[in-house]
């Protein structure tokens, strides 16, 4: 920053298996930093700073995550890549160095816990609780069969659901994707897997039960896969939720600049034009980081981690704070459902645009 430019740095998966989710929130991180850039860049002190980023391919591997923050170590501002498996070998390397991990694409809990991690989307043990509100009052009493993938995210929504349906009076029990009949004898299905995983069970149902629920389903690209009427899913944003920030722009404009520059990469299809949340997840992450270096009026990573844990605002991806743990704790999962071949926000009731169809 001794010229004058403050550099946000990132390894992402622009290939590999995370390859079109890493390049959809490449898009948002290099987005928000043109956004700032063209707004007149970031007050520090009596300095402004003009922002730059810089991305390098991770190729979806530990070691890939490992070598790309190698050479992007001298970065003010280091952003996390997307899955929270490489998330947590990031923050494996930012630990060792005492450097802050601004993270958006880690949800599992585990990951948020790590030292020196500030987390912007919530964290995955959240996810399936607002699915299970959403639709109790229709299905009180309801069993619940929640398919979990094998890694720390799917341990970790699995974990939520149950506490959740324990809390709400339903029977829950958990197994592994390729472990659930072809015809669940459920009321309530909650797959939380990755795409594939999600996909795969999906297609393969020669059932539905009454409710059905997948994370995989939170994404544009899942109407492609599989027959998406009345499939519920969690997000941590939609276009639909509007929200008034304290920090950042418009909500309105947030939407037109990320779809300007996501324009190539939209689907063709179902919800032609959506913009899905691990775009603005990264967006969000760079805001929080650069309103963490105007409040601390400096660029160090101890100052900027405890500038972290006492920021609370709201921005266009909707409420920022950490808790205790170091968790994300004030931003809220959304649930959506899959309607006429577009996503339709069911919960909550104050932001819901539909009312939730069983």
């Amino acid at each position: 920053m001794s010229d004058g430019t403050l550099v946000l740095a990132a390894p992402m998966s622009l290939t590999g298996r995370y390859g079109h989710l890493g390049r959809m929130a490449a898009a948002g991180l290099q987005q928000a930093v043109e956004d700032v850039f063209h707004r007149g860049g970031v007050q520090v002190g009596e300095r402004t700073l003009m922002p730059e980023v810089a991305i390098l391919d991770d190729g979806g591997t530990r070691a890939g995550v490992r070598h790309a923050l190698d050479v992007l170590a001298r970065a003010d501002l280091v952003i996390g890549p997307y899955g929270s498996d490489l998330v947590v070998e990031a923050a494996r390397w930012a630990g060792e160095r005492s450097r802050v991990l601004w993270n958006h694409g880690g949800s599992a809990d585990e990951a948020q816990r790590l030292s020196g991690v500030v987390s912007v989307p919530a964290p995955a043990s959240h996810y399936f609780a607002p699915v299970l509100d959403a639709v109790v009052a229709q299905m009180p009493g309801a069993r619940v069969l929640v398919a979990a993938g094998r890694g720390a995210f799917g341990n970790s929504a699995a974990n939520g659901a149950v506490s959740a349906a324990g809390r709400l009076g339903m029977e829950v029990a958990v197994a592994a994707h390729d472990e659930i009949s072809d015809q669940p004898d459920v009321d309530i299905l909650l797959a939380a897997g990755s795409f594939a995983d999600d996909v795969a069970l999906i297609r393969r149902l020669r059932r539905r039960p009454p409710v059905l629920a997948a994370v995989a389903a939170g994404l544009g690209a899942f109407a492609a896969e599989v027959r998406a009427e009345g499939v519920l899913a969690p997000s941590q944003w939609e276009e639909g939720a509007h929200f008034h920030p304290d920090v950042g722009i418009r909500p309105s404009d947030v939407v037109r600049s990320l779809r300007a520059r996501l324009s190539p990469l939209l689907e063709v299809g179902p919800n032609l034009g959506h913009i899905d949340y691990p775009t603005a997840q990264a967006y969000a992450a760079a805001l929080i980081a650069l309103r963490c270096v105007q409040e601390a009026g400096m660029v160090e990573d101890a100052a900027l981690h405890a500038a972290a844990r006492r920021l609370r605002c709201t921005t266009f991806f909707g409420r920022f704070g950490l808790g205790s743990d170091g968790r994300q704790t004030e931003h809220a999962v959304l649930v959506v459902q899959w309607h006429q071949q577009g996503k339709r926000l069911v919960w909550p009731p104050s932001l819901a645009e539909v009312p939730v169809e069983i």
